[in-house]
């Protein structure tokens, strides 16, 4: 198989996040506290969040458009300026809230410390108004639309159950990356993929991350809330799609995983390029998960270009 996804168009609404790194060396212990001393040598800038997925989609060469909120700040401006470079089309509403940026120093390959820039995002009722106005006139460009809900406030529960039934209107297919314990807010998504974690959050208590549990689980929530289907990624277990009419569970890809942070992402956009492009719900999720075990193996919010997908495939 040789993917091409260079024709798939998907609108990404979410939190829109910029992941900060400053990579050093640590030699010595603080004398003014029991901390590392990390040297930085150098520092990165990656899009985060829902711009990862909006990244993955674009890197692997579909068209992603992004709609999200970022601040008036210097770090709003470096994800437009990113997300430009890239090649995302961008539509963002400005507001007076700092823009979400997660800053990690790294130590050799060991993350040292995380620090946070954030506050939950309140739209006015206005804010939201625009947004709903604005995108609906979108969707009939769209086959797909991939809602990146990190819990940051954007992806609220009217926002998020008008984009679901617009969409549905005009015949788009729904992913949903889930966060949080309100899945009502998620009815008549075509599909959700949330992790381990995420799937013990929903149901109320912690799920072994073994085939059995995961199914037992998943097939709760599909029946609870009215769900076609979920795909619940597993890390270094790889990942299982639980339908009424289907269980499937594939094994990682990845033959030694470094870092999973953004995984959840690039599987979101590899499923969501591979559906679009036509492919069966199957065969898209064995795509998304050798995407997977790709950026597994890489520091950080990883991507990968289309040439890595089909050499591994």
């Amino acid at each position: 198989m040789d993917l091409n996804f260079n024709s798939c168009k998907i609108l990404i609404v979410g939190d829109v996040m910029l992941d900060k790194y400053y990579f050093g060396k640590v030699e010595r212990i603080s004398p003014e506290a029991p901390v590392p001393i990390v040297n930085i040598v150098t520092e990165e800038s990656r899009l985060g969040g829902a711009s990862n997925v909006a990244n993955n989609i674009t890197s692997l060469g579909g068209q992603a458009t992004l709609c999200g909120a970022i601040g008036y700040d210097f770090f709003g401006k470096e994800i437009e300026r990113m997300a430009h470079r890239k090649g995302i089309k961008t539509d963002f509403v400005k507001t007076e809230q700092p823009t979400i940026t997660k800053a990690r120093i790294i130590g050799g390959r060991q993350q040292i410390v995380r620090i946070d820039y954030e506050q939950h995002l309140e739209l006015s009722e206005k804010a939201r108004e625009d947004i709903q106005t604005h995108l609906a006139s979108l969707f009939q460009e769209f086959p797909t639309l991939v809602i990146s809900d990190y819990g940051k406030g954007m992806i609220s529960e009217e926002l998020c159950s008008f984009l679901i039934k617009t969409a549905k209107s005009h015949g788009t297919r729904v992913i949903v990356d889930p966060k949080g314990q309100n899945w009502k807010k998620y009815a008549g998504a075509d599909l959700i993929t949330p992790n381990v974690k995420e799937l013990g959050d929903i149901i109320g208590h912690p799920v072994k991350n073994n085939d059995q549990d995961i199914a037992m689980a998943a097939l709760e929530i599909v029946h609870h809330y009215g769900l076609s289907a979920l795909l619940v990624t597993r890390s270094e277990q790889g990942m299982s799609l639980i339908s009424d009419q289907n269980i499937l569970h594939l094994p990682t890809h990845s033959q030694e995983v470094f870092d999973v942070s953004g995984a959840g992402d690039t599987v979101v956009a590899a499923l969501s390029l591979a559906l679009t492009q036509g492919q069966d719900i199957t065969e898209a999720m064995r795509i998304a998960n050798v995407a997977a075990g790709i950026v597994v193996q890489k520091i950080g919010t990883a991507t990968l270009s289309v040439e890595e997908l089909n050499t591994n495939l």
